[in-house]
């Protein structure tokens, strides 16, 4: 029985071997496989080389970049605004950007090579503060008017009434400049940004800065403008002291071409309408609501600048909103006839006119000064230039 068994196994064992050999043989010698090895490719590099960041005020942003690898062969870059879609640019390496809204912004760029790969994207990011309501100016011509108060119910220093003549035409700022505008210079340059108290920032005109520091925005644009400075600034030999177009200290504000502060009589010209010889208590008007913010309607903070109607020259908030710093120092008037009248003898303080959203309704011959070096929740500026 034993050997039946044993025998029994041999046979099997036998049948297995030789029915098995095909699927032995596939297991020691297997069919070939095909290994398919992928070529590298993917994102390539692509670098930026000119292009807007943080806040700008220009009107057109240009962008260039360039290929980090430059044998590869590039057959289009692509650009994309504010995340929307994909445009083609063929093989250009630089796009100029133009009539964007205020506000913040994005651009981007790829490329792609003539094998159908995308480089990495390449992203600018800026905010445009200047828009279409800051940053302009309006023509003033020369005229003779009648400074200070003429309705004879201010302080006394803002009288006796005299006669002034302006020989010369200039420039005043349409609106007050406004946080973003003067943001825009502490990003370019390092300063400290003014505290805006709680009170929002934006198209709200700029103020807590000192004279000083109005004078460094002025010297500031004057330089993007290509224009010669206006001042000597703080620390400087001559500090605080016009310039006139060569850079010598004048005091002939007809010589001095660079954007500043307007001069105390420039103020109230201006804010009288100029050759309209508006004969209104407040800059454009008898009522108050109309052109002004003040403690009555204010609602207790600044508003954005042009919110209320301008005065004849097509000028806003020069009553009312914020305190505006003027060019020249604190000093009595005098009853006499003047012309292009500029006070460089240091008192008291700097000018200041214009009124306030947190005071009583502001007549246009009020009249203030402070230390130039001082910072006041309520003041503010707006820019100047004569006409060469």
């Amino acid at each position: 029985m034993k050997r039946s068994v044993v025998l029994f196994m041999i046979i099997t064992a036998l049948v297995f071997v030789f029915s098995g050999c095909d699927a032995l043989q596939g297991l020691l010698s297997p069919e070939p496989v095909e290994v398919i090895v992928e070529e590298e490719t993917g994102e390539f590099g692509i670098s930026k080389v000119k292009g807007p960041s943080g806040r700008t005020d220009e009107e057109t942003a240009v962008f260039t970049w360039t290929i980090e690898d430059p044998d590869r062969q590039i057959a289009n870059y692509e650009f994309r605004k504010d995340g929307g879609d994909w445009s083609e640019l063929g093989l250009e390496t630089e796009y100029a950007w133009t009539s964007y809204s205020r506000g913040p912004h994005s651009f981007e760029v790829r490329a792609q090579d003539n094998e159908g790969d995308y480089s990495i994207i390449i992203n600018w990011s800026f905010t445009y503060s200047t828009g279409t309501v800051v940053g302009q100016m309006v023509l003033v011509e020369g005229g003779a008017f009648t400074m200070g108060d003429e309705f004879g119910d201010l302080e006394e220093w803002c009288r006796p009434v005299h006669q002034v003549t302006l020989t010369y035409d200039f420039e005043i700022g349409k609106y007050e400049v406004t946080f973003d505008e003067y943001d825009a210079f502490c990003d370019a340059t390092g300063r400290t940004k003014p505290l805006d108290n709680g009170l929002g920032r934006g198209n709200k005109p700029v103020r807590n800065l000192s004279w000083w520091d109005a004078i460094a925005y002025c010297n500031w644009l004057s330089v993007k403008k290509g224009l010669p400075v206006a001042y000597k600034l703080a620390g400087e030999v001559n500090e605080g002291q016009l310039l006139d177009s060569n850079g010598n200290v004048t005091t002939d504000i007809t010589k001095v071409v660079g954007y500043r502060l307007p001069t105390e009589a420039e103020w109230e010209f201006a804010a009288r309408g100029g050759k309209y010889n508006s004969p209104y208590k407040y800059s454009g008007s008898d009522y108050v609501d109309e052109v002004a913010w003040y403690s009555g309607n204010s609602n207790g903070e600044p508003q954005e600048v042009g919110k209320k109607a301008p005065n004849d020259l097509g000028i806003h908030d020069m009553s009312g909103n914020a305190y505006e710093w003027c060019t020249d120092w604190y000093g009595n008037y005098s009853g006499s006839a003047q012309t292009n009248p500029y006070n460089d003898t240091p008192d008291s303080g700097r000018v200041n006119r214009g009124g306030a959203w947190y005071n009583d309704a502001p007549r246009l011959a009020l009249r203030g000064f402070a230390l130039p070096h001082s910072r006041y929740f309520r003041l503010g500026f707006r820019i100047a230039r004569t006409v060469p």
